[in-house]
């Protein structure tokens, strides 16, 4: 039976999402504790544990069951914490997310020196959102931290929250990019942040309640005790990002080809909606295989940063491709 809407049973159970991280805590730190489905026996990684419905959590087994826990919830198969079980980590995914951290410093670097070009000031706040994020990665995703504890919960908090305020940035550029505003003014930056922080401080506090348990509003109790289920983050960090990466592609495709009447930036955009949807895909189904092949070594975590990574410098070639100082701020301009 398919999972109900909003539910991250599934995709806790296959992925490494930040997400997983604040369920854990739920989980694990609540009133009515589900150590089961965190450490269920029919997972090959916890199947040796032997953990029971009638575990306290005090008890040896859970404690190091959970030091041994990697990113995710239940998991067939999974990276073990740092220096557990022979682990490394997700070495993989930290490489990746570093060098992606670099990269977007080093296109903010490039756009900076573009003085003239339309946009500049709002691109650099969406790649310095996706640096952000690559740096949070290293320590919500990579099995680095002790899963439960309240700094994993505040850091995959944070890292939620900044997830789902990227997909309004990157959202925000294209609306500025139809010249609704001027670009670079107090018009198009002022209604960009107080949006950005309208996605941020929300999404920021259902994810700490929900992994700290400050109100009862996101728990699950119960008979649903055990789910791993929050309509809200489903629905900020699942369907909005996906929602925001369409239309700005639909945006950006008129804008190139049906103002600018230009080819080379319209399929670059093209380009890296594909390939961040292809990078979607491979997270979520090709991580348990992944891992099972690797012995429990990699995910598909690194695989998705690569494509994700590519689409941005795609996004910063077609912006830079819109903006030639030979005809790009003239051309646009006389448009609008």
């Amino acid at each position: 039976m398919p999972d109900p809407f909003g539910s991250f049973s599934w995709i806790c159970s296959h992925t490494v999402l930040p997400q997983c991280n604040l369920f854990f805590s739920q989980l694990f730190n609540g009133d009515s504790p589900s150590f089961t489905t965190l450490f269920p026996d029919s997972s090959e990684f916890f199947t040796n544990y032997n953990v029971t419905g009638t575990n306290v959590r005090e008890d040896p087994v859970i404690q190091i069951a959970r030091s041994d826990a990697g990113t995710g919830i239940g998991s067939n198969c999974e990276n073990a914490r740092v220096g557990h079980k022979g682990s490394p980590g997700d070495i993989a995914l930290i490489i990746l997310s570093v060098l992606s951290f670099l990269l977007a410093l080093a296109l903010s670097f490039q756009a900076s020196k573009r003085k003239a070009a339309v946009g500049r000031i709002e691109l650099r706040f969406f790649l310095f959102l996706y640096g952000l994020h690559s740096a949070l990665q290293v320590i919500t995703m990579s099995s680095l931290l002790e899963q439960g504890t309240i700094v994993l919960s505040v850091l995959s908090s944070i890292h939620v929250a900044v997830i789902a305020t990227i997909f309004w940035v990157l959202l925000g550029n294209a609306i500025i990019a139809t010249q609704v505003v001027e670009d670079g003014t107090a018009a198009a930056i002022a209604p960009l942040s107080m949006f950005a922080i309208l996605f941020f401080v929300p999404t920021l506090y259902i994810s700490l309640d929900t992994s700290l348990g400050w109100t009862s509003v996101f728990r699950n109790t119960g008979e649903n005790a055990s789910n791993v289920k929050n309509i809200a983050l489903f629905i900020l960090t699942m369907i909005w990002p996906a929602v925001a990466a369409v239309i700005y592609t639909i945006l950006m495709i008129y804008i190139t080809l049906g103002a600018l009447r230009e080819t080379k930036p319209a399929m670059l955009y093209l380009c890296a909606f594909i390939l961040f949807g292809i990078g979607q895909v491979l997270f979520f189904l090709v991580s348990q295989p992944l891992c099972d092949a690797s012995n429990g070594k990699v995910n598909s975590a690194f695989l998705a940063t690569l494509l994700d990574s590519s689409a941005v410098v795609l996004v910063y070639l077609a912006w830079k491709s819109i903006t030639e100082d030979d005809w790009g701020e003239e051309a646009y301009g006389a448009y609008y």
